[in-house]
């Protein structure tokens, strides 16, 4: 049973433990990250998340204020929020989340339906 207080609709990422919704596809800023796991998302907005008491971490793109992300439901570690970098080349992370795709999920097989998408024969143009 799905106990979650914030229910996302389309395109959703959820928690690959409990299958929470834990953002959108339309927050997606970046896939091009990574995290302790290995390949991570960068996004505008996340929910049903706790967040950690900030802490420094020294990173790839150097030492920043990070606050460790879990999911509300079954406190999973999902990757963390960006509090405060330290260079202004960063900038642009502070305040986004920091999501490791090992801990999430598509929901809807949205996947799938945009590749049949893809593949659905098109109607063919008449002649001139």
């Amino acid at each position: 049973m799905k106990t979650f207080s914030t229910h996302l609709n389309g395109r959703v990422y959820s928690c690959a433990r409990c299958n929470s919704n834990i953002a959108q596809q339309g927050d997606v800023i970046s896939k091009r990250y990574e995290g302790t796991s290995g390949p991570a998302y960068l996004f505008h907005n996340v929910v049903n998340v706790e967040c950690l008491a900030p802490k420094l971490a020294i990173l790839w793109s150097g030492q920043h204020s990070v606050s460790a992300i879990k999911c509300k439901v079954c406190q999973t570690d999902l990757g963390w929020k960006y509090v405060k970098v330290c260079s202004p080349s960063q900038k642009h992370k502070e305040g986004k989340y920091l999501l490791e795709k090992a801990y999430m999920v598509k929901e809807n097989r949205w996947e799938q339906s945009f590749a049949r998408s893809l593949m659905a024969p098109q109607p063919s143009k008449p002649k001139s």
